[in-house]
């Protein structure tokens, strides 16, 4: 595809030395070179900030900002503010890109006249590579008839729409407002604050079938983020996401389908806040764990990474196992984590119950088959609770 249209291309960087080579270098190699190349060093104290002024030296597509840290809000709004291209592209500072993304994403944009391209992603964690395809099927799409299931399909938990702002092809005149106006003190959740509320001001979606970037998943890194003020942060972004959707005309859905994401949002980052007032009992998510059981955690992502760190941290439900069917890639990141084939052989005895540790229901229903083929007894096995599921929570 040829085009003269200029793409900005937005890099906020914080403490990524070591894979920041690598990304920018992709982002340099693309077929499409009509690029605008912002790096953004928010505030780095390793070698981030003198690679982005190697690099600027190198090509002349590169603008390098360097800035007092004040958080992925802040560095993507002064990335926004020196763009000069009619579309943004955002990456970020330890992804990386195949070199014709940016092309295919324009291809989309150009030939199908929409406001928002979407593509496909490869999540990338040490030797193992993977293809992670959105819902939607290849298309383009109504605005109107993708905000129902946008945040929630009514499945637990599917996202209709994906909420990263990377690997999608962004209009600068419509996103200008979003982002600039997105909440400083959003630090958990910075992607949903802005993809959701972009598509409300949007006509039509593309969806290619493609997929061209690697989002790197660093071992520890969806639990090493925690801190004492993770409640703060959560109720922070659900609030001014229900102030968005509240002045939207399709509030009464996005509302619905807030409370199901908040939960999800609970769920993977602060898993004990729905056990502050049961005495006997926790883990209420999945109808309640008694105290003293001895349990195995089964599937090691992100509510499996959420649970390990919450039972780890207080003593009352003992970890007696902790499996995943891609074990060897957990275990290359140093993550205590043993193959499925153990249930095969562990004395029934030594666990009360199996927590299938997979927030997908679909994924955990399959598991759940597995386990009873291999004669688990089904009264051991537990996934979210149907109550937890239906229940409208606050924030």
């Amino acid at each position: 595809m040829i085009c003269d249209t200029m793409v900005s291309v937005i890099i906020p960087i914080y403490n990524v030395s070591q894979y920041l080579e690598k990304c920018i270098s992709s982002v340099i190699r693309q077929t499409y070179d009509r690029l605008q190349i912002i790096l953004v060093n928010d505030g780095s104290t390793d070698h981030s900030g003198l690679i982005c002024d190697r690099y600027k030296k190198m090509d002349k597509r590169i603008h390098v900002i360097h800035k007092q840290n004040e958080g992925l809000v802040q560095a993507r709004k002064t990335g926004l503010a020196l763009a000069e291209g009619e579309y943004i592209c955002y990456v970020d500072g330890d992804d990386w890109i195949e070199p014709d993304m940016i092309e295919c994403l324009m291809a989309g944009m150009v030939q199908t006249g929409t406001e928002l391209v979407i593509s496909n992603h490869f999540c990338d964690m040490g030797n193992y590579v993977w293809k992670v395809k959105e819902i939607q099927r290849p298309g383009v799409y109504h605005t109107a008839d993708l905000v129902p299931i946008m945040l929630y399909t009514g499945i637990f938990y599917e996202f209709g729409i994906s909420q990263f702002v990377w690997a999608k092809l962004f209009r600068k005149d419509l996103l200008w407002d979003i982002q600039m106006q997105a909440d400083q003190r959003i630090s958990c959740g910075e992607d949903v604050a802005v993809t959701y509320p972009y598509i409300l001001k949007t006509h039509k979606v593309c969806f290619l079938d493609f997929a061209g970037y690697h989002y790197l998943q660093r071992a520890g890194s969806i639990t090493s983020c925690y801190d004492a003020e993770e409640q703060t942060k959560n109720r922070i972004l659900l609030k001014y996401l229900q102030n968005i959707f509240n002045r939207s005309i399709y509030s009464e859905s996005l509302l619905g389908q807030l409370n199901q994401y908040a939960k999800n949002l609970l769920l993977i980052r602060q898993t004990g806040c729905f056990d502050y007032s049961i005495k006997d009992k926790v883990l209420m998510i999945f109808g309640g764990i008694p105290r003293e059981a001895n349990v195995i955690i089964y599937g090691a992502g992100k509510l499996g990474q959420s649970l390990y760190n919450y039972l780890e941290h207080q003593t009352s439900v003992k970890i007696t196992n902790w499996v995943d069917k891609n074990y060897k890639m957990y275990q290359e990141l140093h993550m205590k984590v043993n193959s499925i084939e153990e249930l095969k052989t562990q004395d029934s005895g030594t666990y009360d119950f199996i927590l299938i540790g997979i927030n997908n229901q679909k994924t955990a229903e399959k598991i759940k088959k597995n386990l009873l083929s291999i004669n688990i007894e089904q009264e051991k096995i537990k996934w979210l609770s149907k109550d937890f599921i239906k229940k409208r929570i606050t924030y």
